[in-house]
């Protein structure tokens, strides 16, 4: 039996999480809790909708900076006229995500904490019972790599890769008040645990400090509608130089490389991306498919900045 609440203010969400510690959800748009909880990999006590929280739905730009609202929906941000002018990359990142639809209904900040995937986990119940439970439920054993000591579900965001190039912060908020930190450091190379900082916190607000001198996007998938990503590639150049190259979907968490542009070549790219992702047989996409394609997408980015 789950218990159904719908806060007004972030300070009551916050106590009926310290309520309910360890045994509740937080809901946004619900777009990828409710397949959890219809698969039956979510199984906690009390569910906490967010969405009655008012100030976390605003957009405001600033000069050439941002700020969103957590609760900003997906549909939103491909239509603000705003983000269109300073931040098409966050635009047609956003609008890379799913379907129409569902883009009416997800939030930026529930995609930016979307729960990481795997094809041996992300199944019914019936079909993990007939399989047999991975690491991540209930097993001892990872069915992919047939480890057991690491678990390589993947970050499937792809509003995460283009708002880390874009050096983007986040607001969190706890009992014990508010802060701000480098939307980077939320994610952490763990495909059990691969959130931080985030224990009982509520993500309220994104901030994006400057409009970006140049910028890429890319998205690998077997339609180009609905499918969570086998391969995102975000980039961008900022105001002093330093390019921000990042990967998903091949990884426990975001792969960041950051380096000045002038520094950059694209053998030291390939290289550091190869050697950080961590990408095993856990997509729909065969595994040296998705490999070929971080170089491929790689090598795409660098025909349009190597000769600026």
């Amino acid at each position: 039996m789950s218990y159904y609440f719908k806060p007004a203010t972030i300070t009551e969400a916050l106590s009926l999480a310290s309520d309910y510690s360890n045994n509740y959800v937080y809901f946004g748009g619900g777009t990828d809790l409710q397949i959890y909880r219809k698969q039956k990999l979510i199984k906690d006590e009390a569910i906490i909708d967010l969405s009655g929280l008012t100030d976390t739905y605003r957009i405001q730009a600033d000069g050439n900076a941002l700020r969103l609202g957590a609760f900003v929906t997906l549909d939103d941000i491909t239509s603000a006229p705003e983000i269109q002018k300073l931040f098409p990359l966050l635009a047609e990142a956003a609008a890379s995500v799913a379907t129409p639809v569902i883009r009416k209904t997800a939030t930026i900040g529930g995609n930016l904490l979307v729960n990481n995937r795997c094809t041996f986990y992300n199944q019914s119940k019936e079909w993990r019972d007939a399989v047999g439970s991975c690491m991540r439920e209930v097993g001892a054993t990872c069915l992919v790599t047939g480890g057991k000591d690491k678990c390589f579900s993947r970050n499937v965001s792809d509003t995460a890769p283009a708002l880390i190039t874009l050096n983007a912060t986040v607001t969190v908020q706890t009992q014990k008040g508010e802060d701000e930190i480098p939307l980077k450091e939320i994610y952490a190379p763990d495909g059990i645990k691969y959130h931080q900082h985030m224990d009982d916190a509520i993500l309220t607000a994104i901030r994006v400090p400057e409009k970006p001198v140049n910028w890429w996007f890319k998205k690998l998938r077997l339609r180009k509608t609905l499918d969570f990503t086998s391969l995102t590639v975000a980039a961008a150049i900022d105001t002093a130089g330093m390019a921000r190259v990042c990967l998903n979907g091949v990884s426990m968490s975001p792969i960041l490389i950051e380096k000045p542009i002038a520094d950059l070549t694209l053998e030291g790219l390939t290289r550091s991306a190869r050697k950080n992702c961590k990408t095993v047989d856990n997509d729909l996409m065969p595994l040296k498919y998705r490999r070929e394609m971080i170089n491929v997408y790689l090598n795409e980015w660098w025909q349009t900045v190597k000769d600026k």
